[in-house]
C-alpha cells in the first residue's frame, strides 16, 4: 500500500499540461489573450510556446510572469507540456484522454526526462553507470503493462554496443515521441523504441562481460584408452620422447625419443648425461627394434599393462616388457627387476616405477 501512495504522488506531478487550469484564462481553444495581456497562445508555434513555457521556468517573462511562474514550477517538463498544449489547439474534435493513459503517459515522460537530461553531455564513464537507470526505467515499464510486454518480440533483438551520444539521441527521439502520443497505440510504439533501446545495451553489455571472464574449465571429455591390442598398436604409432630426466644409474640424466611407423618398426636414440641440464653428453644409444603388442594384464603394482614382444637390432634379440597407458599421448613402459629382466616371456618386465619419466607422444605436424 505504501508502494501504491507513493507511486500515486510522485506520478502525479504537473510535468503535464493542466487543461482546465490553463482554459481558465487563455479560453477553450487557447485563442484568449490571459487577463487581457498575454499573447494568443492558438497563434504560436510548438517551438515557441516552450520557449516561452522555458523562461517562466527559470522564473523569467513578460506581464504573465507572476502567475506562470506558479503555474511552471521547477517540476514540469515543457516539452511534454507545450506538445499537450500545441496537440489541443491543433486537433478538431480532440477528447482528453482517459485517466489510465495519462498516467502512464505521466510515467514515461518523467522517466525519459531524468534519462535524458542525465545522458546530456555524458562521458563513457557516466555512461557506464547510467546503464542501469536505463534497464531498470524499461523493466519497470514493460512489468506494470502487459500490453506493452506482449508487444514486443524479445527474441529477435541483437546486443549493440551504442556511444554515449547515440544512446543519448535515441532516447531524445523516444522522449519527443511520447511528447507527441496521445493514444495508447502511439504511447506503445514510443515505449517499445526506448525498451528495444535497454534491451540491446544489456545484451551488449552480457556479450561484452563474457568475453572478459575467462571460460571456466570444462570438464573434459574422458579419455579412450586402447580396448584392444589393434587399438594398442594403433596408438602407439609416432613419435615419442622422454626429456632431460633422471636415468637408471646413479648420478645420470638421459633424453630419449623413438619414432614408430605402422609396421610396428621403431627407431630412436637414448642419451645419458652426467649433468642435471643435460649438457655434459656421456653416451648416445640407438635402438631400432620391431615389435608387436599381446595380452591386457597386470603388472606388479596390480594395475593394468600391455604385454608388448621386443625384437632388438638386426640380430632380433628379444625383449619382453609392457606398456602403460597413462592417456593416449602419454605411456609407461616397464623397468626390469632381479627376478623380472625381460629375457623369457615368463621373465617379463613388468615393474613401473614411479619416478621412471613418462614417454609423451609428439603431435605430428
Amino acid at each position: 500500500m505504501r508502494k501504491v501512495l507513493l507511486a500515486s504522488m510522485i506520478f502525479t506531478l504537473p510535468i503535464l499540461a493542466d487543461m482546465d487550469r490553463c482554459v481558465a484564462c487563455h479560453g477553450v481553444d487557447f485563442e484568449k489573450k490571459a487577463l487581457g495581456v498575454s499573447r494568443v497562445v492558438k497563434n504560436m508555434s510548438e517551438a515557441e510556446i516552450k520557449e516561452a513555457l522555458d523562461r517562466y521556468k527559470r522564473g523569467e517573462g513578460g506581464p504573465m510572469k507572476e502567475v506562470m511562474i506558479k503555474e511552471v514550477n521547477v517540476g514540469v517538463d515543457t516539452d511534454a507540456m507545450a506538445a499537450d498544449v500545441y496537440n489541443e489547439i491543433h486537433t478538431p474534435g480532440f477528447e482528453e484522454p482517459d485517466s489510465e493513459f495519462i498516467f502512464k503517459k505521466r510515467r514515461s515522460v518523467r522517466g525519459l526526462h531524468k534519462i535524458k537530461m542525465a545522458l546530456k553531455d555524458a562521458d563513457k564513464k557516466k555512461y557506464q553507470k547510467l546503464k542501469p537507470q536505463i534497464k531498470s526505467f524499461a523493466f519497470d515499464l514493460i512489468t506494470y503493462d502487459k500490453q506493452l510486454r506482449d508487444s514486443i518480440n524479445f527474441d529477435e533483438i541483437k546486443p549493440k554496443n551504442y556511444t554515449p551520444k547515440e544512446a543519448f539521441e535515441k532516447v531524445v527521439a523516444a522522449k519527443k515521441c511520447v511528447d507527441h502520443s496521445f493514444k495508447d497505440e502511439e504511447l506503445h510504439k514510443c515505449q517499445r523504441d526506448f525498451v528495444t533501446l535497454a534491451a540491446e545495451i544489456s545484451l551488449g553489455d552480457a556479450m561484452a562481460l563474457q568475453k572478459k571472464i575467462k571460460p571456466k574449465d570444462k570438464k573434459k571429455p574422458e579419455e579412450k584408452l586402447p580396448q584392444t591390442a589393434a587399438e594398442a598398436e594403433k596408438a602407439l604409432v609416432g613419435t615419442w620422447s622422454v626429456e632431460c630426466a633422471k636415468g637408471m644409474e646413479p648420478n645420470t640424466w638421459m633424453s630419449k625419443e623413438v619414432t614408430i611407423d605402422n609396421n610396428l618398426t621403431a627407431k630412436g636414440w637414448m642419451k645419458i648425461y652426467a649433468d642435471k641440464e643435460c649438457k655434459k653428453l656421456i653416451k648416445e644409444i640407438k635402438n631400432n627394434y620391431t615389435f608387436k603388442v599381446g595380452s591386457l594384464t597386470l603388472g606388479d603394482d596390480n594395475k593394468e599393462a600391455w604385454e608388448v614382444d621386443k625384437l632388438l637390432g638386426e640380430e632380433k634379440k628379444p625383449v619382453y616388457t609392457m606398456v602403460r597407458f597413462v592417456a593416449p599421448n602419454k605411456v609407461l613402459v616397464a623397468g626390469a627387476t632381479k627376478s623380472n629382466d625381460g629375457s623369457t616371456p615368463q621373465k617379463r618386465k613388468n615393474h613401473f616405477e614411479d619416478w621412471w619419466p613418462p614417454c609423451l607422444k609428439k603431435e605430428s605436424k
